[in-house]
């Protein structure tokens, strides 16, 4: 198995800034366990399956992924979720038990993700079912209800334009606004969410670096469970945001929730009415590699121009 810490990842991780929030309450503690599909869009319609960002780590295809967003406080002692066949993973802490994976938004969250090759090997390791948070000293162990035996996953995010594609890779100029567009009115399970108080749907789209730890606030959009955003339909990079030269990582994610807990609950860390959701998310990555400011070309060329005056000299002599 190939553990990743998520938007360190993984989000996966994405891996993933929760926006669910109950009833659009901003300051409530959420917390989510999904099954994931990551796949790397290639072409204009090409895919490969997992995802393998130059200079991290190798995503595998199928992720289990959870997250707990306190809103940067710290719990009373490190998070644990405990599949449905008794596996406990402890998720990774910093000093003072501090959520330690970044969000984009100013603070950090907790997040746990293990990635596999097959939906078989991940059934097979943590189960299929009720899956148990330990959340510090809680007053409760909220638990959610995911079915890795039969999941459902969205359709895959598909760049549609923006950039120009190039032995795999995204090329784009950092020196101009680029405006990337993706398949998002395909994504039919965000309409069928409006109104929703027991399932929703989310979009999210947003840069991340090497190790997938995101580098500018994502853009999300939400339906049901209290939220009706419009979908969104591109990110945009404005320009002079990212250095000319370099590699980067579009992460887009599509996801649905089925199962949502609106236990309540106190303890350390632990704000607001809490909320607990579940469910299934596609990922796409793109390699985004921004052009070279146009001045390094020239000492290359003039350099070459050198070589070419100096050999026919010498071929004259």
């Amino acid at each position: 198995m190939n553990i990743k810490f998520v938007l360190k990842y993984f989000a996966v991780a994405a891996f993933l800034c929760l926006a669910l929030r109950a009833h659009g309450t901003p300051q409530a503690t959420a917390y989510n366990v999904h099954e994931q599909d990551s796949l790397q869009q290639t072409g204009s319609s090409s895919y490969s399956v997992g995802y393998a960002p130059q200079g991290g780590a190798f995503v595998d295809q199928y992720s289990l992924v959870a997250g707990i967003d306190t809103q940067g406080a710290n719990l009373s002692a490190a998070p644990i979720l405990q599949g449905p066949n008794g596996v406990n993973v402890t998720f990774p802490t910093g000093a003072s038990f501090s959520p330690t994976v970044p969000t984009g938004n100013g603070y950090n969250k907790y997040q746990w993700g293990g990635g596999w090759t097959s939906e078989s090997q991940l059934t097979s390791q943590y189960g299929s079912g009720t899956f148990t948070f330990t959340l510090g000293n809680a007053t409760a162990t909220p638990t959610l209800s995911l079915d890795t035996l039969n999941p459902v996953f969205p359709i895959s995010p598909l760049l549609t334009s923006g950039g120009t594609w190039s032995g795999g890779v995204l090329l784009i100029d950092p020196t101009v606004t680029n405006v990337l567009t993706f398949n998002t009115a395909s994504f039919t399970d965000y309409a069928a969410a409006t109104g929703s108080g027991t399932s929703g749907a989310q979009i999210k789209l947003e840069l991340v670096d090497s190790n997938l730890a995101a580098i500018f606030p994502p853009s999300v959009s939400q339906n049901g469970l209290g939220k009706s955003n419009p979908a969104i339909t591109s990110y945009t990079i404005s320009a002079g945001s990212l250095a000319a030269g370099q590699t980067y990582n579009i992460q887009a994610n599509y996801t649905v929730y089925d199962t949502v807990n609106n236990t309540a609950f106190t303890g350390t860390g632990i704000t607001g009415n809490p909320q607990g959701v579940a469910g299934y998310l596609t990922t796409t990555f793109i390699t985004v590699q921004t052009i070279p400011e146009p001045s390094t070309w020239v000492p290359l060329a003039i350099g070459f121009s050198g070589f070419l005056i100096i050999r026919f000299r010498r071929v004259k002599v």
